[in-house]
């Protein structure tokens, strides 16, 4: 998508898993977040995209031009489709901020409801991301009756979606809809 943009790619899969472990990010974690992404900004990092949507609050919390989250773009698509969204995740602790990001945009009519699938979780901790993409497809087909939209909230289950693309209303993930946006605030970046 901006093959001409440097990029690096900043693991912390400590800080999820310690955001996982508490079933939402404390004060404490938020503090490590917000120190690791400054950290990345001041070596020089022209922009960081934050692609975890558990910790994206963190990035909001930044209040830095520079700082992006991946699933801000596909919340505002998706309060775009109509009145109904549903939030599907694998992982509790990304249900609340990604429900509080498609307020953010919502109009007020807006109905938000939430799938927690986490006994699916396991399935991409073992690297079985077929049948971890299968399963969360084979949920939404049996539960996406009156929707207008289904938001898959986590990354790791954008694969998902390629297996939905049958359904008569659109199904997002955050990487390629946060990536897009990304380049695009990159290349107009002063």
């Amino acid at each position: 998508m901006g093959p001409e943009i440097p990029a690096r790619h900043v693991l912390a899969g400590d800080l999820l898993d310690r955001a996982t472990a508490q079933g939402r990010v404390t004060p404490e974690i938020a503090v490590d977040v917000k120190a690791r992404m400054q950290a990345a900004l001041d070596d020089g990092s022209r922009m960081l995209l934050c692609t975890c949507s558990t910790l994206g609050t963190c990035a909001d919390e930044l209040n830095d031009p520079r700082v992006l989250r991946v699933d801000r773009a596909m919340a505002r698509q998706a309060v775009a489709q109509g009145e109904r969204v549903l939030v599907a995740a694998c992982v509790a602790s990304t249900i609340e901020p990604t429900v509080n990001l498609l307020r953010e945009s919502a109009p007020e009519t807006t109905q938000i409801e939430t799938l927690l699938m986490a006994d699916l979780w396991p399935h991409f901790q073992l690297g079985e991301h077929m049948v971890y993409w299968q399963r969360i497809a084979e949920r939404l087909r049996e539960g996406a009756a009156g929707y207008d939209c289904i938001v898959l909230a986590q990354a790791s289950m954008a694969g998902a979606a390629d297996l939905l693309q049958g359904l008569p209303i659109p199904v997002l993930s955050s990487p390629r809809i946060g990536m897009e946006a990304a380049v695009t605030a990159y290349r107009n970046l002063r």
